[in-house]
């Protein structure tokens, strides 16, 4: 019967090695996943300047300036002036949206890079002390 106990034992440690193992890989491809999207926000922030983000990604916002407005049955055409001022207009609004956009993604990022690394952190230490422990 002591073989079966000392099995069982092994066995035990073997899963709660497993465990740890699978957490602790976890942790780190989280974390460096999250890491990358962080890097990504920053680069992408520091790299493309607010016109390029408009023109690249926004710009139909700005054509619709220049759309005809349908009121009551009758369509009237925007003077320059009421093009102008939309389009700065939006602009504006664009890049507050672009800089509202990049807080919610480094809160996310940085949000997530600390559970995985709390994560990795409770059970790396752990793991390492299994692997003594099994050896």
């Amino acid at each position: 019967m002591a073989a079966k106990t000392s099995a069982t034992k092994s066995h035990g440690r073997s899963m709660f090695r497993l465990y740890f193992l699978l957490m602790t890989l976890v942790g780190v491809i989280g974390t460096l996943i999250a890491w990358g999207f962080l890097l990504y926000a920053v680069g992408k922030k520091l790299i493309i300047t607010n016109d390029e983000y408009i023109v690249g990604e926004r710009y139909y916002e700005l054509d619709q300036c220049s759309n005809t407005i349908v009121m009551e049955k009758q369509t009237t055409k925007p003077t320059e002036e009421e093009i102008t001022k939309c389009k700065e207009d939006k602009k504006v609004q664009l890049i507050a949206a672009r800089k509202a956009l990049f807080k919610t993604d480094m809160l996310s990022g940085a949000i997530r890079t600390i559970l995985f690394f709390v994560l990795l952190m409770t059970h790396y230490p752990r793991f390492m002390k299994q692997n003594k422990k099994g050896e």
